[in-house]
This record gives C-alpha cells, sequence and structure tokens, in this order.
C-alpha cells in the first residue's frame, strides 16, 4: 500500500489516509513522506501499518544506527527522527491535544536532555533464560547484545544475566550509587547475575517482603522501593525537578505545598524545600520510601487524593499516572484552594483533558514546558503551571 503521511498522532507514527478513506497509522513514517507500507491491523475505522519502503523522505529522517531496531526491537521508537525535529514533533503532539480539547494555551517552552546512556531501569521479557524486548508490532522477543539506551550497569544485568524460567525480570540501578536490583517474576530459581546485585520474586514481594536500592539526585539521597515509581533516568528527574522548583520559585506565594501522588516524596523533598508539605501517596511501598525520603518534617498520608480531607495550601503539585487526575479527583485536590498548581503529565491526551478541567474550576494555564525526557523515543512529559484567576 502506497501512503502520503500528513500528520503525526500523539504516540508519534504518521498519519495517513487509505484508499478506502480509513485512517492509517503508519509506523516509522514522518509527515510529508511517501511510503509504502504493509498492513497489520485492520479495525472498522482505522488500520495501523509499518513502513516497508520510503519513497520520499522527510528533511528530519536520519539513518537507524541500532541494529536491533532493524530486527524489530520495540524499546526506542523514534531512532528514525532528527533529535531537534523529535522536540518540535513531541511540541505539536500537546499542543494539538490541547485543542482539540478546546485549550487555549501560550506557546510552550521547550526542554531537551542529551542522549545518552540514561535509563536506570528496564522491564523486559524473558525467553530461554535471557531478557529482552518486545517486537514491535509482534509478540516475539528480541534478545540484544548490547543496549545503548540503558545505563551500563543496567545494560551488564539486560544483556549478561540469566533468569532461568522466568516470565520477564525488572531491572533498577542508581547509577549515582552503585546499587543494583533486579525484581524477577514470579519466583528466583536459576538465575545468575553479579554477587552485588540484590535478587527478589514477585512472590515474595506479594508475601510482603521488602527491597530496594537508593539514588542520588537533586543533593539528596532517595530510598527507592522495588515497586515504587521512579523515573528511569536521574537527568530526567532533575529536569522536572528543576521545572516544577522554578514555576513554584516564580509564581507561588508562601505557603504549604502537597504533593499529590507523591510517589517516594520527589517533588515534596525539592520544590517544597522550606514550606510545609503534605504528601498524598496511595502504594504501601512509595508512601514508606517517602517518609524515609522527606524525614519527620514532612506529612505523608497514604490515601487515594480522592479522600483526602484537604487543608489550605499555597501551591498543589500533581504528577498523576498515565491517566491524569481524572474528574472524579480534581475537586477534592483543588479543595486545599491553591493559588498555584502546577501538573506534571505523561500523557498528551490526559494532560489536555486535566488542564481542561482546571480551567474550568477557575485556573488558567499561565505557563508550560514539553521536556524530551527520553529522546528516541515517543515518550512525552508537560510540566504546567495554573494559577487561580480569583
Amino acid at each position: 500500500m502506497e501512503l502520503r503521511v500528513t500528520a503525526t498522532a500523539r504516540d508519534g507514527v504518521g498519519v495517513a489516509r487509505g484508499c478506502d478513506g480509513r485512517v492509517v497509522f503508519v509506523e516509522g513514517a514522518l509527515p510529508g513522506e511517501l511510503v509504502t507500507a504493509e498492513v497489520h491491523t485492520v479495525d472498522r475505522r482505522w488500520a495501523r501499518a509499518r513502513v516497508i519502503e520510503v519513497l520520499e523522505e522527510s528533511p528530519n529522517r536520519v539513518p537507524i544506527a541500532c541494529e536491533h531496531h532493524l530486527e524489530g526491537c520495540g524499546g526506542c521508537d523514534m531512532l528514525h527522527v532528527d533529535a531537534r525535529a523529535q522536540m518540535q514533533m513531541k511540541a505539536s503532539i500537546v499542543v494539538d491535544q490541547l485543542t482539540r480539547h478546546g485549550v487555549d494555551a501560550p506557546a510552550p517552552a521547550l526542554r531537551m536532555l542529551d542522549v545518552d546512556r540514561g535509563r536506570t531501569t528496564v522491564r523486559a521479557k524473558v525467553v530461554d533464560g535471557r531478557a529482552g524486548f518486545m517486537a514491535r508490532s509482534s509478540h516475539q522477543v528480541v534478545i540484544p547484545e548490547d543496549c545503548g539506551a540503558v545505563d551500563d550497569a543496567a545494560e551488564e544485568l539486560l544483556v549478561e544475566g540469566r533468569y532461568g524460567p522466568a516470565d520477564g525480570v525488572f531491572i533498577r540501578v542508581g547509577s549515582r550509587t552503585g546499587e543494583r536490583m533486579v525484581v524477577v517474576n514470579p519466583t528466583v530459581d536459576e538465575v545468575a547475575v553479579p554477587d552485588d546485585v540484590m535478587v527478589v520474586g514477585t512472590d515474595e514481594l506479594d508475601s510482603d517482603r521488602r527491597a530496594w536500592i537508593h539514588e542520588e539526585l537533586s543533593g539528596r539521597r532517595w530510598r527507592i522501593s522495588a515497586r515504587s515509581f521512579f523515573q528511569n533516568r536521574p537527568a530526567g528527574a532533575e529536569a522536572l525537578i528543576a521545572e516544577v522548583a522554578e514555576m513554584v520559585e516564580a509564581l507561588a506565594d508562601e505557603g504549604p505545598l502537597v504533593d499529590a501522588y507523591a510517589g517516594v516524596g520527589l517533588f515534596a523533598g525539592t520544590a517544597g524545600s522550606g514550606r510545609k508539605v503534605t504528601a498524598i501517596e496511595r502504594s504501601v511501598d512509595a508512601a514508606a520510601d517517602a517518609r524515609i525520603n522527606l524525614g519527620e518534617g514532612a506529612k505523608v498520608l497514604r490515601i487515594p487524593v480522592e479522600k483526602w480531607r484537604a487543608s489550605p495550601a499555597s501551591v498543589l503539585v500533581a504528577d498523576p499516572a498515565r491517566s491524569g487526575i481524572g474528574e472524579a479527583a480534581v475537586r477534592p485536590l483543588l479543595s486545599c484552594k491553591p493559588r498555584l498548581v502546577v501538573l506534571v503529565s505523561c500523557d498528551p491526551s490526559s494532560f489536555a483533558k486535566d488542564a481542561g478541567r482546571l480551567i474550568e474550576c477557575g485556573y488558567t494555564l499561565d505557563r508550560w514546558t514539553v521536556v524530551d525526557l527520553f529522546p528516541l523515543t515517543s515518550h512525552i512529559e508537560t510540566v504546567a503551571a495554573f494559577i487561580a484567576t480569583a
């Protein structure tokens, strides 16, 4: 099938129109390109295809240097796009989502991170004892002999580790502390990794075993448990901290700060420095980490944000999961009457929906930044400041 690509979808793939009028999402294609593509998924209103040949190239296309990507590895899906073009593409995706949801926004600031071997957490499938990544649009697993996307300490465990009959493995390392951990699903059996690595099975975690490593960033040491969320790139976490802290310093009055969906306390322990801080986190492990990381000066509540009985605050920082804050949580969170809301989002559509909800509740979008937290992938992170209008 020959297709002219006209736009980019929110997951970074090209958008074209088939001869039957059906929208076709084309993996590996860029706007403006003419491609030959092979359809692999068909729905009533759309189809999904992969590029077979590029007949007319975009000036933003670059050669793919990773042999594993050429073999089908789905770990990095934007290796074919120039780095600066990736940044602009990601910004345009978020702007498009805001427009679709009726949000009038100022132009965003852009923050690019260097392309480096920065990933410190890796989720992999296991086949015949070896770890690998799912192939694109397939149930096959690509077993890498190396990986340029991950930290050296994690790469050793990805490539050289042996995980017996496990189904999957989660690798987490502290790149600045040297601590390493692997979580094997479902049980530790015939695992071969270096002696310094903590090894734990998901069956043990289900039986209340606790396991963690430490990482250092922004001048602090952080405890991170096996099942706690933590940004999987220290430079990326520090970029988000910097964005949030700059917005709080520039726009907030003095007063308490609430860190909703606080995880291990990342923003409470940085942007909340010098303030009375409340961290809200429903995860047992992450809340326990936050209590250790924040110390006795912070109040840590292990509850869903919807059940929080609010007390007045000057600043609300919200870093929800991919699904966003959602309708049920917006008003409970805003009942603390914050002058400033800083929203951190990892999904453009959820960000646009939440932005619309905040505006409906009497806030205006003052400024926002698109952060290219994971170059060479379609992942998009957004940090936005909303100011109360009354």
